[in-house]
């Protein structure tokens, strides 16, 4: 909670809850689980937009019996991943949106031997972050919910111009950052969030904010996701008042063009006020097909496209002399 508030500053909403320290990270993550982390989001009633969970694995497993690590972190980290697959896609599914991210545990040290993500992986609603700012086997979430509470959705926690986290130290596993070689480099590879540090630039900075899906997912950044998120919010807020409300209908059975257009020109201008006004996304547009035959199916489709704002993650830069004189 300390690394938190270091990064968040005084008056950041922070939900935190507590469990036995027996429960572990995969049973927190399960949405079967009354006691686990459906708890403290049904508490909060879909404010959480983003999730945290991390266990202490020394009291969990108590002098490390029944701690497995075959793939170089607690195991359980990696089950928590899939069962959070579950629940999240569970609540956004009921309106209420979050992206989690895993504390990647008990790392030992050998990244090359993580899992890497695989092609059509598709956990986009989940990330582990591996590293800490002290030595040992946890990770320091609160550290990384704290820069992300900040930032704007569409804002990635990797932007350098944001500037260094707040931490003095780093730390992979029990290996100072400085001392891990090209561990970090690896751990990112492999489809992780972990620290970076840039030549010429002091402070530490995180990799990235990939989750557990491929290159080829839309929404395989964080931003990405919460930017999406943000928008189903705000797309759910404006259609929900049109649930069982009357549609007018032409005489040929196809919905009138001039409410299509007015509904449509409704859901623009809340997404446009609120987002792309702040730079959150590009630009948006949504279309309601007068055709569609909404008098057997009673189902009204509206399509919304969201354009998102770029990301200069590799700056390519040619350096050369040149002879004005021709």
């Amino acid at each position: 909670m300390k690394e938190f508030y270091q990064e968040a500053g005084n008056g950041a909403r922070l939900y935190l809850m507590l469990v036995a320290s027996t429960m572990k990270v995969n049973q927190m993550a399960d949405q079967t689980n009354a006691n686990g982390a459906v708890k403290l989001l049904d508490y909060s009633g879909g404010t959480i937009k983003l999730l945290g969970l991390m266990t202490n694995d020394t009291l969990v497993y108590p002098s490390g019996v029944g701690l497995i690590t075959t793939h170089r972190l607690n195991e359980d980290v990696l089950t928590a991943a899939s069962n959070m697959a579950v629940t999240a896609t569970a609540y956004a599914n009921a309106q209420k949106p979050f992206r989690c991210i895993l504390g990647g545990t008990s790392y030992t040290g050998t990244p090359g031997s993580l899992p890497p993500v695989t092609p059509g992986a598709s956990n986009h609603r989940t990330a582990i972050f591996i590293g800490d700012t002290v030595s040992g086997n946890s990770s320091c979430l609160g550290l990384i919910l704290g820069r992300l509470s900040t930032l704007p959705v569409q804002r990635k926690i990797s932007r350098v111009r944001t500037g260094s986290m707040t931490n003095n130290t780093a730390y992979l596993g029990t290996t100072v950052l400085e001392s891990s070689g090209n561990d970090a480099g690896t751990i990112s590879i492999q489809g992780y969030m972990t620290w970076k540090t840039y030549p010429q630039r002091s402070g530490y900075y995180i990799s990235g904010d990939e989750t557990l899906s491929d290159y080829a997912n839309d929404y395989r950044l964080l931003a990405r996701g919460r930017v999406i998120d943000k928008v189903q919010i705000l797309t759910y807020q404006t259609f929900v008042q049109e649930v069982d409300d009357e549609i007018p209908i032409n005489t040929d059975g196809t919905l009138d063009a001039g409410f299509c257009k007015w509904l449509s020109t409704q859901m623009e201008n809340q997404v446009n006020v609120t987002m792309t006004a702040n730079n959150e996304i590009s630009s948006v547009s949504c279309y309601i097909n007068p055709q569609q035959n909404i008098l057997s199916t009673n189902t009204l489709a509206v399509v919304i496209g969201i354009v998102p704002v770029g990301y200069a993650t590799v700056i390519n830069i040619t350096l050369q002399f040149v002879n004005p004189n021709g």
